[in-house]
């Protein structure tokens, strides 16, 4: 199966573009995602930081029901 993929795609013309366009939109996310990251203020970066460790009760509560 593989080979009959890789032996039709060989003999498409054009191929490589799709290559280049997903390594573009890869590269283009990671860094707007660096960028949003970058510009983000401390605060919020802690107060994120901290969530996995609060402790909701509420939430908990919630849940059984």
């Amino acid at each position: 199966m593989l080979r009959f993929i890789k032996h039709h795609l060989a003999t498409e013309d054009g191929v490589a573009f799709y290559g280049m366009f997903s390594l573009l939109v890869f590269v283009i996310f990671f860094v707007v995602v660096l960028w949003r990251i970058w510009r983000m203020k401390k605060d919020t970066i802690d107060e994120l930081g901290q969530l996995p460790l609060a402790n909701d009760d509420n939430n908990f509560l919630n849940e059984q029901r």
